[in-house]
């Protein structure tokens, strides 16, 4: 009974937003309000816990609308600088195909972004930049955040796995002994790291296929356009997946996304130059006045009309705003530079909130929608000498955008830290592990096809894949070992599943709807999403059963 009270709020967000195609701004308060009803009726929450939690999803909210606003002023001062038109002219000269196009800009490039920065930052980059190349918006914000699953397992410098995981260490007494095998923690995660390295290259190798194919059966209502270039899909999904699994089983979980990235693309751009694998017929796609409406809003697809006296951007001069966040990025993440601790130190936000234990905090030089979003956009017109006027119009323009995702964003986060923390003041499980501990009853033996579901649901409601571990992880752990199943492939699930979840989370999906001018699209974005999403956690869990029993 309290498991379907615990859903409750989440199945009347879904049917508001996917049955009934409601934007977010409608349906997520309507979430947040049940799910406080529910856990000050049910779960003995009180008004104060109620209230710190709010004010904890509103500090978490304006952490992520920051990352949005940087992203949407990049892309708008791109436009009126003339970046863009020179960005889309450059990656002609790469492939006219939009499909090619689609693997570099969505798969590659997000994998880099996510290995570097994660916060939501590939979609926040990869959307606008497509849509600014002429992809639809709706296209473009949905690709970016598919692609942004099989690289999250290591994202943001191998967080997920190693802080994710690492509330596992006082669980039990280590060192364990695991399969035959006695390990540290350390070992632990690091095999874990590792098998699912294995996971994603097994599953994960097919993504760049099927956004190819998806988009070309949203574009021209068939999946056999896209599914044409599975020999160079396939090579774009081995391009990265198989440094990934490499570096994570030699080197550890801390660089397999980044790293992977970087090789993937020095190894797939080279090749589609000189045509290997590469289809006759370029693709691209039809006239925008056969376009649906859901496809485009307030972001037009295109470069946009550059300022007047703008001059014409070459290939590099283009490119380097994204260059030089890129390596903004990198410095600034890779533990190798030092300066990750110097950009954590200053902190803003309340800890224990009204006296609760709640509580919320942000690192405003870490968030990279400051660093290097927004310092990135303040050099732009020097970089490509437009008057700063221009500037003043995107922060404008950005300003009334992000608005109506405020609103939705606010209530979202709301509802996530109120699921989180309903058992905190009664020292009980709170409605999300209420929910995962229905699902552990129900799958019984089944748990190697459960695992990932409940990861996956774990960054549908919070929003990280790192959020999902730390919550879950633990009872995944417990779940394991009082079914006698192998730790390490579960906990690897549980990763697995955590990033596959990130392409349908609410809050990311709102986020990177912004950032291409479709707020209110939500519904449509996850219902086509939803498919992908469960269908890669259903084939890991098949895949790891199969490993177990087999092998």
């Amino acid at each position: 009974m309290l498991a379907i009270l615990a859903f409750l709020p989440i199945l009347i967000v879904g049917v508001l937003m996917i049955g009934y195609l409601w934007p977010s701004a409608r349906a997520m308060p309507i979430g947040f309000f049940s799910a406080a009803t529910i856990a000050l009726l049910f779960w003995d929450m009180p008004p104060v816990w109620l209230l710190a939690a709010t004010i904890a999803g509103a500090i978490n909210a304006l952490d992520i609308l920051i990352i949005v606003f940087g992203a949407l002023l990049i892309l708008q001062i791109m436009r009126k600088s003339g970046g863009i038109a020179g960005i889309s002219h450059s990656m002609a000269q790469i492939s006219p195909d939009r499909r090619v196009q689609l693997i570099i800009i969505a798969w590659l490039m997000g994998c880099f972004l996510e290995g570097a920065a994660g916060f939501g930052t590939p979609a926040a980059v990869g959307a606008p930049l497509l849509v600014g190349l002429g992809f639809p918006p709706l296209i473009a914000a949905g690709a970016t955040l598919m692609a942004d699953s099989t690289p999250v397992t290591f994202g943001a410098v191998g967080v997920p796995i190693w802080g994710g995981l690492a509330a596992l260490e006082g669980a039990v007494s280590w060192p364990l002994l695991v399969n035959g095998t006695t390990l540290s923690f350390n070992e632990f995660l690091f095999q874990t790291g590792a098998f699912s390295a294995i996971i994603h290259l097994l599953t994960g190798t097919f993504m760049p296929l099927a956004l190819v194919a998806i988009m070309t059966k949203i574009i021209g209502r068939s999946f056999i356009t896209g599914l044409k270039i599975w020999p160079l899909a396939l090579f774009g999904g081995l391009s990265f997946t198989l440094p990934q699994v490499v570096i994570a089983n030699f080197v550890g979980p801390e660089l397999p996304t980044l790293l992977g990235s970087l090789i993937g693309m020095a190894i797939f751009i080279p090749a589609v130059k000189i045509g290997f694998l590469t289809p006759k017929d370029k693709w691209n796609f039809p006239p925008k006045s056969a376009w649906k409406e859901s496809w485009e809003g307030e972001v037009k697809a295109g470069g946009g009309e550059p300022e007047a006296g703008a001059l014409k951007q070459g290939t590099v001069k283009a490119w380097s705003p994204y260059i030089i966040i890129g390596l903004l990025l990198l410095v600034s993440r890779v533990p190798i530079f030092g300066l990750a601790p110097l950009l954590q130190a200053f902190t803003v936000g309340w800890e224990q909130i009204l006296g609760t234990t709640v509580g919320r905090t942000i690192a405003p030089l870490y968030n990279p929608g400051i660093i290097p979003f927004i310092l990135v956009a303040l050099i732009i017109p020097l970089i490509h000498k437009v008057p700063y006027r221009a500037l003043t119009r995107a922060a404008k323009e950005t300003i009334h955008m992000i608005i109506p995702a405020s609103i939705a964003l606010f209530f979202t986060l709301g509802m996530v830290y109120i699921l989180m923390n309903s058992g905190d003041p009664t020292d009980t499980d709170s409605m999300i592990i209420v929910m995962a501990m229905a699902a552990a009853e129900y799958a019984g033996d089944f748990w190697y096809l459960a695992a990932p579901l409940v990861g996956i649901l774990g960054t549908f409601i919070a929003g990280s894949a790192t959020v999902s571990n730390i919550m879950l992880g633990p009872f995944q752990f417990s779940t394991a070992m009082e079914a006698g199943l192998q730790l390490v492939p579960v906990l690897s699930l549980q990763s697995v599943g955590g990033a596959i979840g990130n392409m349908i989370c609410i809050h990311n999906v709102v986020a990177a709807l912004t950032t291409v001018g479709l707020v209110g699209k939500e519904g449509i974005l996850i219902k086509e999403n939803m498919a992908v999403c469960l269908l890669y956690g259903l084939l890991a869990g098949i895949v790891v059963w199969g490993i177990v029993v087999f092998v």
